[in-house]
């Protein structure tokens, strides 16, 4: 039924609101209209809407008659405040809902202002404004925020009645009401009313928050399993090259490690303390870590976090250290004119404390070592002479090669789009040096997502990214190729000599920059090679990463056919290309030269004859090159239903998906060049000097699966979930290749309840869930990835045997093959709490967890007699179980003047343990049984306990006496004296005491 109202009655309830502000009781927010009206007018507008959904109206009847070219929407339990929205968009009408009923308002009806009199040049006339501001029931909201639009440093805050008074406000002038938890409200001051009462209406906003989840989305408050999304825009505020070193204390649950402090290093990422990475899925596109690391904060637009087997069961086998949902941005609808966005950043580190190297000195040094002699009865052997010059003559090889590290940002974007089309376009690039000389990072980085609507029911959408990172660094032989390190090179610094410098002039003359002429240092020095060299020098390791990635996807709503119904083709090409370069020449470095017999460390003219060859453990100098290139393809059709009836919401989802991945690589050493020269050229072509190797390899992978899930949903109250993943791969045998990973989970919003209804006034959300699913992946019980064939028996190249007059190579069978192998197994079950409090400022999530894997790979080692002379092919046995829980609270709120601030913590706790794992006897019944793996976790500290230090001579003496030996010496005064773990007095064995 529909009702008018007069005009006087109107303006009661409309002089404080603005468009689409609106409020109602919760059992009737969520409705389901579907107009389809042309060239109508707006009386039959909204005969229709309160036929469909039972609202009344209330409104001016010149309204009536209103024209309105087209109203066409569809909507199925949707909130009532988006259904107005769609319907009056673009006519001029706002709207104000109250309980059941909503009133109409004529925006495009232009009111006379006594202002509009006012003659040029005269100056506006001042007012005291009070008011009054409250919410939907009427009660007054305390330390609301009110200040003036262009100058909000005048303004006030609401007292207890939620009373405010402003002085000194000119006709015309717009007031700002906000206060969190509810939409903001603007007031345009009237000369003729100087006291206003002010209803602010609840955001919902937040209750329709929008997540990614696996192949699709979901509104925030229907979810029922673990999921945590972080909000990006905090990311991009955070000085990194390397978006895993963001996510620090962002998310529940999520470990983040740095491994190590090198440019442009990643973290490892462990989600409720996993065996190994997580799934990384970009787009839709499963990818790889690298690929992860390389997006920027600001290219994305969501990034969420799997972390229970519910969600990420549909991601199935790969999914057992859960998953990484990333969506980049994309451009907008209707925009206009193109938006351009530039963020541009440069960072620069200092050291909080000295170097350690620096806490020493040459005369330092030299103390030391008398000392070390006295304490043995040897002579002294440095001279006062000596220690006199150490004083002013010091040399620190950090001087020549340490540099503050720095880096530097810079990104361009332009978003845009109008009805047919929408763009986002980003270029990137970064630069970074190490802390070390000759330590370089660059990145390049480009995205282009373009979506163009080919008619009403058919979408195109082509996402095309790329990136390409370039190090470049000295080579230092303690750490690999690849290595995000320059292992032990730190603790190599400051066991240079302080006494000798690094680098000479022809004349002996100490040099504070590097030369022809690097001096050797002490054979008793560390590693007995010139470190300044190693750094300065010529030797380097060059790398180049690339990858370029198209994604191309085609949207069809099927609704003609099927209401809700809709399918999507998506289609991806990845090429991911690696080069590297690495020069390793040998070291010449000369002996230091005194020129005074009484003072060794007065430096005297080089004699050019006497210097060392250092040759880094090869023979030869050398230049290897390797190259990679990796192909992977991956097809996904999907078929998606979401519909509603009534209070009932139904969805469901089927995914088939196939994946193929295809590799080349290469690797060519060449030794001893016929000159000290980087290029392949100058390496001897005579075949009696020549020695070079090339190696190659090939690999093929491919995976198949079929992805479903069914979903219900009553009245946005109760929900329920089931999906599965159905997989295959090539790396298991045919009868043992399949896999099946199903999940369900419940969610009931029990605020929604009747029985709830007296605690709305502080609880605006409440909803708890249980998830029940099961992931899998490929890793064996040293946390390594499968390799292919592993079912098939091989050969390989073995002993000799005689041929005719010589020997000839002779081949035998390689290592068992697991003619039963197959996936690994995760069940988890995963409890929730999801809750919001005092109009969503508050608000807070508590989860509970418990995992068991199964199936793990692993080689049996106490199951075999000696006599067996071979070791048993892996089988799937061992077993692992995780248990923890998860906490997260956030303050979100205003302070005067509009400032919005927010508090957020979270608490993540997860304990694993080894329940099945085979060892060696030693570790079960031996004298390592204290060290055994099973009952402990796979991260454990294992180590000597320290009792306490010897600091008396008798203790020192009663335990020599007793014959008691720590690593096969004598305790000594000042040392420390571990603890006797094993309860057996002091016998022979090691003590071993887990620490955590």
């Amino acid at each position: 039924m529909i009702k008018n109202a007069s005009i006087a009655t109107l303006a009661m309830f409309l002089s404080a609101t603005s468009p689409a502000m609106a409020t109602s009781d919760a059992h009737s927010l969520y409705v389901n209209l579907e107009l389809a009206l042309n060239q109508t007018t707006v009386g039959t507008v909204i005969r229709s809407i309160s036929e469909q959904t039972g609202y009344e109206f209330s409104y001016d009847e010149t309204l009536l008659n209103k024209k309105i070219s087209k109203v066409s929407v569809n909507l199925k339990n949707e909130h009532i405040e988006n259904v107005l929205k769609e319907v009056f968009k673009n006519t001029g009408i706002s709207y104000k809902i109250v309980n059941n009923r909503v009133f109409l308002k004529d925006d495009s009806v232009k009111k006379i202002k006594r202002s509009e009199f006012a003659q040029n040049g005269v100056q506006q006339e001042k007012h005291t404004i009070s008011g009054r501001i409250v919410d939907k029931e009427g009660l007054a909201i305390i330390g609301a925020n009110v200040t003036l639009e262009d100058n909000k440093g005048i303004g006030t805050i609401t007292d207890v009645d939620g009373k405010f008074v402003l002085n000194g406000i000119s006709n015309g002038a717009i007031l700002l009401i906000s206060y969190i938890g509810y939409i903001d409200q603007k007031i345009k001051i009237d000369g003729g009313q100087n006291s206003y009462q002010i209803t602010l209406l609840e955001d919902t906003q937040k209750l329709d928050e929008v997540i990614v989840i696996g192949y699709g989305v979901e509104k925030k408050v229907n979810l029922t399993g673990a999921i945590t999304n972080v909000k990006t825009e905090e990311l991009s505020t955070i000085s990194t090259t390397n978006l895993s070193n963001t996510l620090a204390g962002r998310a529940p649950g999520l470990t983040i490690v740095g491994s190590s402090g090198f440019m442009g290093a990643s973290s490892e990422i462990r989600m409720r303390g996993g065996f190994g990475d997580p799934l990384f899925v970009i787009d839709g596109i499963i990818r790889d870590k690298a690929a992860f690391d390389a997006l920027e904060p600001n290219e994305i637009d969501q990034l969420s976090f799997l972390k229970d087997a519910a969600t990420a069961s549909v991601y199935g086998s790969k999914a057992g250290n859960g998953v990484v949902l990333v969506t980049t941005k994309s451009g907008a609808d209707a925009m206009g004119k193109p938006k351009f966005e530039y963020q541009g950043s440069y960072t620069f580190n200092r050291p909080t404390r000295k170097l350690f190297s620096d806490e020493m000195s040459a005369y330092k040094e030299l103390v030391y070592q008398n000392l070390v002699a006295e304490a043995n009865g040897l002579p002294l052997p440095n001279n006062e002479e000596e220690m006199e010059y150490a004083k002013t003559h010091d040399y620190n090889v950090n001087d020549l090669i340490w540099q503050n590290p720095w880096n530097t940002k810079h990104s361009i974007s332009a978003t845009g789009g109008t009805e047919k089309v929408k763009y986002y376009v980003l270029g990137n690039f970064i630069r970074e040096e190490g802390s070390y000389k000759n330590l370089e990072n660059n990145k390049y980085s480009f995205r282009s997502n373009l979506t163009v609507n080919l008619s009403k029911y058919i979408s195109l959408n082509a996402n095309i990214s790329g990136y390409q990172k370039d190090d470049r660094r000295f080579n230092w032989p303690g750490s690999g190729d690849d290595s995000e390190d320059i292992f032990d090179f730190y603790r190599t610094t400051f066991n240079c000599l302080r006494t000798v410098p690094s680098y000479a002039y022809l004349d002996g003359t100490p040099a504070n920059e590097k030369t022809d002429y690097p001096i050797y240092p002490d054979v008793s020095n560390f590693k007995g090679w010139n470190v300044a060299d190693v750094v300065l020098g010529d030797r380097y390791i060059k790398t180049r990463r690339r990858n370029v990635n198209g994604i191309l996807s085609l949207n069809i709503d099927l609704g003609k056919i099927l209401p809700g119904l809709s399918t999507k083709i998506t289609g991806n090409y990845i090429i991911n290309d690696y080069a590297r370069k690495k020069y390793m020449s040998h070291q010449k470095a000369y002996n230091f030269q005194s020129g005074d017999p009484d003072n060794r460390f007065i430096p005297g003219p080089l004699d050019l004859n006497k210097y060392n060859i250092y040759t880094f453990g090869s023979n030869y100098e050398n230049l290897t090159y390797g190259a990679r290139q990796f192909w992977n393809e991956q097809f996904d059709w999907t078929l998606n239903y979401k519909n509603s009836f009534g209070k009932h919401e139904v969805g469901g989802m089927i995914t088939f998906e196939q994946a193929e991945s295809q590799g080349e690589a290469i690797y060519a050493t060449a030794n001893d060049p016929l000159t000290d020269y980087d290029q392949w050229f100058v390496f001897s072509t005579d075949p009696e000097r020549r020695t070079v190797s090339v190696n190659e390899s090939e690999n093929l992978g491919s995976h198949l699966s079929w992805i479903g899930r069914a979903t219900y949903n009553y009245d946005s109250k109760y929900m329920a979930e089931f999906s599965f993943r159905y997989d295959g791969n090539n790396k298991f045998p045919k009868d043992r290749r399949w896999g099946f990973f199903p999940s369900a989970s419940l969610g009931w919003r029990i605020s929604r309840e009747a029985f709830m209804e007296n605690t709305s006034e502080w609880l605006d959300d409440l909803k708890i869930r249980a998830s029940y699913g099961t992931t899998g992946n490929d890793l064996n019980t040293s946390n390594n990835s499968i390799g292919y064939f592993q079912y098939i028996e091989r050969y390989t190249t073995g002993s000799s045997y005689m041929f005719g007059k010589g020997l000839a190579n002779g081949i035998q069978t390689g290592s068992m093959p697991t003619t039963d192998l197959t996936w690994a197994t995760s069940a988890t079950i995963n409890g929730g709490i999801d809750f919001t409090l005092l109009s969503n400022r508050l608000s807070g999530t508590i989860d509970g967890f418990y995992r068991k894997e199964t199936d793990i790979l692993g080689s049996r080692t106490t199951t075999l007699p000696s006599t067996y002379g071979a070791s048993l092919a892996p089988e799937n046995y061992a077993e692992r179980s995780w248990r923890g829980g998860e906490f997260t609270l956030t303050w979100r709120d205003k302070v005067q003047h509009g400032i919005n601030y927010s508090l957020y913590m979270n608490i993540g706790y997860s304990k694993d343990r080894w329940d099945v794992l085979d060892e060696s006897v030693i570790y079960m019944t031996g004298n390592l049984k204290d060290l055994s793996l099973v009952g402990m976790s796979a991260g454990r500290i294992t180590g000597l306990k320290v009792d306490h230090l010897l600091t008396d001579q008798a203790e020192v003496d009663e335990l020599i006496a007793k014959g008691f030996k720590q690593y096969g010496r004598d305790p000594y005064l000042g040392g420390l004296l571990f603890q006797d773990t094993r309860g057996d007095g002091y016998s022979l064995g090691p003590d071993g005491k887990i620490d955590g």
